[in-house]
């Protein structure tokens, strides 16, 4: 969220910043129920290459954030 208000227009940052929560919120719930049913139907040996996958998805996620700072308005 405080990279957010960096690359954000100032009258854009309320809203998006409530979007974001929500992403991550929903996120928090969803991937540990995901990666309970996927180990309980699969076994543990299913968990590995499932972390493995989270985590280089949320690495591409972040390659493509920007990095530069927002225009002055």
């Amino acid at each position: 969220m405080n990279h957010s208000a960096r690359i954000l227009p100032h009258w854009l940052l309320t809203g998006c910043i409530g979007w974001i929560a929500g992403f991550g919120q929903a996120g928090s719930a969803l991937i540990p129920f995901l990666t309970g049913a996927i180990a309980s139907r699969e076994g543990i040996k299913a968990l590995q290459p499932l972390m493995v996958a989270m985590l280089s998805f949320m690495l591409c996620i972040w390659i493509i954030v920007p990095n530069t700072s927002r225009r002055v308005d």
